[in-house]
């Protein structure tokens, strides 16, 4: 049977165009992250550590750790927990709790441990986005080259050269013109708008810096001018970044951060070590800003501090763990190529004991190193911000 009905129906290549156009982005996996987004923020993870690297981590693993009876008892409730989270197959949150109760029995008064908390957009390292690219050949000649038709509504021609209007408004430009009894010859679309590389804000599952109370008696016991109020004043007006929390965390120049996985519920290290990898450069930037800032500020007459290296300045740490698979990595920045980098220190098994104890030494000797040497370097050259000259007044 035969109706007057002229109707045409789009070959299914069109409509798949249609529906690619119109839906949303993917997420990039993991490994797309690494190699693109990772390499365009200039993070690099799992490298050879310099010389010069190694030397300053072997230093910061020498710093005496908690006494033998804590060390003692911490890893061996670590070591029991990990049996029973293991055999319950337990989620991310558990984990993530139990490495908690870890570090705060190891952490001093002087640090504050952050419990999944998001972190500011600003401090995450820039990604460098790929030139935008444009048509060369203006549509007039292009017209003229094909043979097509000006438009008979002069209004149309406005439109049609909005890129939006091409390829949504009128999608069977794409194939050419669809009609009753018109042959098509598939026409090849223009370049897609490239998506921009992005980080995401980072979100350690827990961070660990030094007090912000702790810090501000600190100052105010140097007699550093407006001490009491001095980190709030810079983190107000965005001089100086202190505080990484997009809310306040009270938790200032973070330098060991965890990023937990359960593989039971899905996840697993390659995601943690990418998570790590932002963050760690992060808490970098943080403290690329206060060496940068306050050494501007120190007086003709003082000689600056004798540190071997901005690579050595420069140093924070990180565990990513799965399940009970826990590893270490130090992250540093390497000014001659302005890249962060990211090397694994150790790997551990926390349901076994002996390394279970292994691994609370190392997070302990960090800490403690924390608290004392990055401790006593960070208020140095917050003392500078209290010279004359500082953007605290009086």
């Amino acid at each position: 049977m035969t109706t007057g009905s002229n109707t045409t129906f789009l070959p299914a290549s069109v409509s798949s165009i249609s529906r690619s156009q119109s839906s949303s982005p993917r997420k990039p996996s993991e490994s797309a992250c690494r190699t693109q987004t990772l390499f365009r923020a200039g993070i690099y993870v799992d490298v050879d550590l310099p010389e010069e690297v190694q030397h300053q981590i072997n230093i910061v693993l020498a710093t005496p750790p908690a006494n033998a009876p804590t060390l003692e008892r911490l890893a061996s409730e670590l070591q029991r927990e990990s049996m029973e989270l293991t055999a319950a197959q337990a989620g991310e949150s558990d984990w993530t709790v139990l490495l908690r109760e870890t570090l705060k029995g190891l952490k001093s008064t002087k640090l504050m441990v952050a419990l999944n908390r998001e972190w500011r957009p600003d401090i995450k390292p820039q990604v460098h986005q790929p030139p935008v690219s444009r048509p060369s050949v203006p549509q007039k000649r292009l017209r003229d080259q094909t043979g097509a038709q000006e438009p008979e509504n002069p209004g149309s021609n406005v439109a049609s050269e909005d890129p939006s209007f091409d390829q949504l408004a009128r999608p069977t430009d794409v194939l050419g013109s669809v009609g009753p009894g018109t042959a098509t010859l598939p026409v090849q679309p223009g370049p897609m708008p490239i998506t921009p590389f992005t980080l995401k804000n980072p979100r350690p599952d827990i961070s660990v810096g030094i007090s912000g109370q702790g810090l501000a008696t600190t100052l105010q016991s140097r007699q550093v001018r407006n001490g009491k109020y001095l980190l709030n004043d810079l983190q107000e007006t965005g001089e100086l970044i202190s505080d990484p929390g997009l809310t306040p965390l009270n938790l200032r120049f973070p330098f060991f951060l965890v990023e937990a996985k359960s593989g039971a519920t899905g996840g697993n290290l390659y995601q943690a070590q990418n998570q790590a990898a932002v963050s760690g450069a992060s808490a970098i930037e943080v403290l690329k800003a206060l060496y940068q800032k306050s050494e501007g500020r120190r007086p003709s007459n003082t000689a600056s501090p004798a540190v071997g290296g901005t690579m050595c300045q420069l140093l924070t740490f990180s565990a990513t763990t799965e399940g009970p698979i826990c590893e270490l990595w130090a992250h540093f920045w390497d000014e001659a190529n302005d890249s962060h980098y990211m090397a694994n220190i150790d790997t551990w098994r926390t349901t076994c004991r002996d390394k279970a104890f292994d691994f609370v030494s190392k997070i302990s000797t960090i800490l403690n190193w924390g608290s004392a040497t990055f401790h006593n370097a960070v208020v140095e050259h917050l003392t500078l911000f209290g010279f004359d000259g500082a953007s605290t007044s009086a």
